[in-house]
């Protein structure tokens, strides 16, 4: 009995024990399961609230596509709304995988868009069978509207329409109509349409608009709902820019910057612009060469030959040249050929700087108009002699005379007059220590002596009194320029005018306000007084042009001697300066690099056809021509009585009684004097008369060529002569060319060229 007893306690014990390891296991597992249950409430509170967006999104991506809708770009526009740059729909082609049946129909696809786009036929492959289950393949963007055509008839010849396999999607192209038209200014768009360069970059937030989007259905295998989309956000296309550009001046200016090149042959380009002195609204910019907007990744011929001569004296110096070096160099050129360097390059503006240090002299009283100052030939400041460029000296002369002559000495004085402080103040005033809010893009500082680590003393002061030793940007000069043209006030350049919508409205326009008076009107008035018609290469008839040439000495070249850069700054008319102009030569050939020879005569013909354009009415009579009239069918006598009536010569050819023909033929200005032959029945015009060299090696004056063209039966069209002064004056060149054989009374066009060497 007391072993069951033993026993009957052991299983009690037993028993409790497995009921104690039960409620455990059962402890564990609720907790278990209460923590599971947290974990999964916590887990859907996540992904219900917390990353409920996140995983919206990919769930939406899994049955929709999101299509981007290309924002058609805005134009740019002239001053009077002639289109620059224009976005055209193109069409980009793409590709759906996802849709194509077996490898027989992918065949077809990509041997048709390889040979219709030109694009490589197995990577159009790799591109299908790599993304089996996309539905967007880019091929080719932007495809020509030949393209377009071949591809729209490939899709209708293959049965392809219903399939969706081969796409187009509309988007837009830059595209500028008038290739290199201020090609540096307005500049370009990337692939992605965002403006790169010049004012496509400037205005970008404007011109580029808001892409749209469209979100489309698909269903579990990817392929599109039938209904059209879910969602669509409208694209808003990008504002128009009117900008200040004058169409029709910019043409002018760039004809005669290539003329300018073509003539001179320089080392370096010919620039130019043109400003509206009295708002600062750039009118012109151009640079030569120039280049093509519509194929802008390509290095013109000029660059090109850069890029040969680079690598043929890499080769004749024996040194191997890589892919990698080539590309680098096309890099390089390519930047340089987009530059807009009269902005973002700096260069010493030489004696047109002169009219801006007689401003600081008169407007701070440290000389007045009735000063005279004495020219030895040179001067000697802080123990350095200065030459002037007449070195045997302008002796006794006004200050009006020392403008005009462009003396260095006096000039010297006359900085040492106004002292550094007072210099620097007016240096600062007249905008150069700082940019000048331009939105012209890449406005590079002046150079001066602090800088440059420099000393500010006598000799400083006595060269940057007329121009040397700092650097300056051509749109900084002009618009001190234009400072003094509009009686004083700073403006500040731009291009921007306004923006305008689709439907012409305007919706903004660009406020460009006036910094400040800087000079009085009087200081104003006194200089251009001083400075009318004082070039005569850039005289122009009719008009009275304020003129200021310059040469300058580069120093930031070693490789090149005698290097210079010619220029001329011009403000017109007189009177009432309405436009100011600069033109500058860089690398000029060493004979011949005064800005009065090589920027100046191209100032002139420039502001020949501007003025007028302008409607500004010519204040001076212009050399007396005759415009020929048509006589043809008219009776010899009465042809020839008015012919002899206007001041010409009349020479008859045949016995008969009406005129069958004339030279010169109608339409064309001949001068006083000149001759008409009429011709009537049983004569023609024949190439009877040879052409005499009026350039010759000598120094041909206006009276000599006048002759020797007058004597051969022909007729005379000077230019370059400026109201009649013969002084100083020799043709360079004729056309026709000297030799040629010609009819009677053909008129011969000579150009003549004022040596103006002897004032810089």
């Amino acid at each position: 009995m007391h072993r069951k007893g033993l026993s009957g306690v052991k299983s009690t014990e037993k028993v409790k024990k497995t009921g104690r390891t039960i409620i455990m296991r059962a402890k564990i597992t609720v907790i278990f399961i209460t923590a599971l249950l947290c974990f999964l409430i916590g887990r859907l509170i996540s992904l219900q609230l917390v990353d409920a967006e996140n995983y919206k999104n990919k769930a939406l991506e899994q049955y929709t596509v999101d299509v981007t809708i290309s924002a058609k770009r805005g134009s740019i526009l002239d001053r009077n709304q002639k289109p620059l740059a224009v976005s055209a729909t193109v069409y980009n082609v793409f590709v759906a995988p996802n849709e194509i049946k077996d490898s027989k129909q992918l065949e077809v696809v990509a041997d048709g868009l390889s040979r219709i786009l030109n694009v490589d036929k197995e990577t159009i492959i790799k591109k299908c069978t790599e993304n089996k289950n996309s539905m967007y393949q880019v091929i080719k963007k932007k495809i020509s509207d030949v393209e377009e055509e071949q591809i729209r008839a490939f899709i209708k010849e293959n049965n392809l329409t219903e399939t969706g396999i081969i796409n187009l999607e509309e988007t837009t192209k830059r595209y500028y109509h008038y290739g290199s038209l201020a090609s540096q200014l307005i500049g370009f768009t990337g692939t992605d349409n965002n403006g790169l360069t010049g004012i496509e970059k400037a205005y970008d937030e404007y011109l580029r608009g808001v892409d749209g989007r469209a979100i489309k259905g698909r269903d579990g295998t990817g392929k599109a709902l039938p209904f059209k989309y879910e969602s669509y956000v409208e694209p808003q296309d990008g504002y128009n820019l009117i900008t200040t550009i004058d169409y029709n001046i910019q043409s002018i200016l760039e004809k005669y910057l290539k003329q300018a090149y073509i003539d001179d042959n320089p080392q370096g380009a010919v620039s130019g612009m043109i400003m509206d002195v009295k708002t600062g609204e750039i009118l012109a910019l151009a640079i030569y060469p120039d280049y093509d907007l519509n194929n802008y990744s390509e290095l013109t011929d000029y660059y090109q030959k850069k890029l040969d001569d680079y690598i043929q004296e890499k080769l004749e110096n024996g040194e191997a040249v890589t892919e990698e070096e080539i590309s680098a160099k096309k890099s390089e050129l390519l930047y340089q050929m987009w530059d807009n360097s009269l902005v973002t390059k700096t260069y010493e503006p030489g004696s047109t700087f002169k009219i801006v240090t007689s401003a600081m002299a008169l407007e701070s009283g440290a000389i007045s108009e009735n000063d005279r100052f004495h020219c030895p030939g040179f001067r000697v400041v802080g123990g350095q002699r200065i030459n002037c460029h007449k070195r045997d000296g302008h002796g006794s002369q006004s200050f009006a005379e020392a403008l005009q002559h462009s003396c260095n000495p006096a000039f010297m004085d006359i900085g040492l007059r106004v002292g550094q402080e007072t210099f620097m103040k007016y240096f600062e005033a007249f905008g150069y220590l700082s940019k000048s809010q331009t939105d012209l893009l890449g406005e590079a500082e002046t150079l001066y002596w602090k800088t440059y680590n420099n000393q500010f003393k006598d000799v400083e002061l006595a060269c940057y009194s007329f121009g040397q030793t700092f650097a300056v940007t051509a749109l900084q000069h002009l618009r001190a320029v234009a400072t003094i043209a509009n009686g004083g006030d700073l403006v500040t350049p731009h291009v921007g005018k306004a923006l305008m919508d689709n439907n012409g409205n305007i919706v903004k326009t660009f406020e460009f306000p006036v910094e400040r008076q800087v000079i009085s009107k009087k200081t104003a008035e006194i200089i251009c007084n001083a400075l009318i018609n004082s070039s005569p290469n850039a005289c122009v008839n009719g008009y009275n042009v304020v003129i200021k040439t310059g040469t300058s000495e580069k120093r930031n070249t070693i490789e090149i001697e005698d290097d210079y850069v010619g220029s001329t700054v011009a403000f017109a008319p007189a009177e009432d300066p309405q436009i100011a102009i600069i033109i500058l030569v860089d690398t000029p050939p060493a004979d011949r690099y005064y800005g009065s020879i090589v920027a100046a005569p191209y100032v002139s013909k420039t502001l020949a056809e501007v003025l007028p354009y302008l409607g500004i009415e010519p204040t001076s009579g212009n050399t007396k021509t005759v415009l020929i009239r048509n006589f043809i069918g008219s009776d010899v006598e009465s042809a020839k009585t008015l012919i002899e009536t206007a001041g010409l010569k009349c020479v008859v050819k045949g016995g008969g009684g009406a005129v069958i023909d004339q030279m010169p033929r109608e339409g064309t200005s001949v001068a006083e004097n000149g001759l008409v032959v009429l011709y009537t029945e049983g004569e023609a015009v024949e190439n009877t008369v040879k052409v005499p060299d009026v350039i010759g090696n000598g120094k041909n004056t206006p009276s000599n060529v006048n002759s020797k063209i007058l004597n051969a039966n022909l007729n005379i069209a000077m230019k370059g002569i400026h109201e009649g002064n013969f002084t100083n004056c020799y043709a360079v060149s004729q056309s026709p060319a000297a030799g040629e054989m010609v009819p009677p009374g053909t008129v011969v066009t000579v150009e003549f060229r004022y040596d103006e060497t002897i004032n810089g």
